[in-house]
């Protein structure tokens, strides 16, 4: 056994470093995994936001046949 605290000191200090670099090690992992989240969900919205407004494009089409249909119908009808 020794008498001298510095050995003791260092092996804790060390021990401390090496959990605190094991701790910075995971949370460098967790930053990367949640910027490759991020990066996915970006994506995503970006091709939901597309899709809809695809979506939309054709729904206003959609409806100006079907009103363009209803305004012939009632033509038809009151010619008759």
């Amino acid at each position: 056994m020794s008498n001298n605290p510095l050995p003791e000191s260092d092996t804790s200090i060390e021990e401390k470093i090496d959990k605190l670099e094991l701790s910075m090690g995971k949370l460098i992992a967790f930053c990367e995994k949640l910027t490759d989240e991020n990066n996915s969900i970006k994506h995503s919205n970006n091709q939901l936001m597309l899709e809809r407004s695809e979506l939309q494009t054709k729904n206003d089409k959609v409806r100006g046949q079907v009103e363009a249909m209803v305004d012939r119908l009632k033509a038809m009808d009151k010619a008759s």
